[in-house]
Parts: structure tokens; C-alpha cells; sequence
């Protein structure tokens, strides 16, 4: 600034003084936290997945138990509740003792809880046979 008139006055001269900076079309963009189940750092592909079947079959199994506790549900609630109940607890299980995050342990305890619910709902209400 000159300290005549206060206005900024350019140090350099030329077409590199007009050029915006590198960075100055881009966008600053809000970080935004992303679900991982890695929270030590090490890819776990195979306990990831396992997982995540847990979780998912085990609350399907709970749903379909559930469903088979309805008079007006179709018979085959019930085994379809039993069998992929018993699959997710005979998956779930060693995939607790393999697990090495804390965040596959909650994702695998949740499913077992479910595919318990589901199996027993599955037992009550008509077993493994239509």
C-alpha cells in the first residue's frame, strides 16, 4: 500500500501477476466422516464381509421369523427362518473370534443377536420342515 492514498499497489508486473492461483477454480470441500470397518488402519476384506453377511442375513432372519408369527404369513417363514438363522450363527460365530476391529465385533454381535431371534422364532413356530 502507498502510504499517500492507502491504495495496493502491485509489486510485480506482467501477465503472472493476473493469473489466478492454482487452486482458486477448485472448491474447498467439507471433510464428511465415511463408514469404515478398518479402524486400525489394515484392509480386513474377508472379516469385512463376513460381517457384514452377519448383519444382513441375521436381520433378515429376525424379519423372517417375525413374519412367521403371523397368522397370515406363508408356511415357509419359518424355515426360511431357521436355516439362514442357523447359517448366520455357524458363520457369525468364528467370525466373532477372527474379528479385528471393535467396529466387525458390533456389526457381527448385532447379527448373532438377530439370527438368535430369528432361529428361535423359526423353532417355535414350525422348525427346519415344512
Amino acid at each position: 500500500m502507498s502510504q499517500a492514498t492507502g491504495a495496493a499497489v502491485s509489486q510485480t508486473a506482467g501477465p503472472a501477476a493476473t493469473a489466478p492461483p492454482a487452486t482458486a477454480g477448485r472448491r474447498a470441500r467439507p471433510r464428511r466422516p465415511h463408514l469404515t470397518l478398518n479402524d486400525d488402519g489394515q484392509p480386513h476384506p474377508l472379516m469385512n464381509s463376513l460381517s457384514l453377511f452377519t448383519l444382513v442375513a441375521g436381520l433378515v432372519a429376525c424379519v423372517l421369523g417375525f413374519l412367521a408369527n403371523q397368522h397370515g404369513a406363508g408356511s415357509w417363514a419359518h424355515v426360511g427362518a431357521t436355516w439362514l438363522g442357523l447359517i448366520t450363527l455357524i458363520v457369525g460365530l468364528p467370525a466373532q473370534l477372527l474379528s479385528a476391529t471393535r467396529s466387525e465385533r458390533m456389526l457381527i454381535v448385532t447379527g448373532l443377536v438377530a439370527a438368535f431371534v430369528g432361529v428361535s422364532l423359526g423353532l417355535a413356530h414350525g422348525g427346519l420342515l415344512p
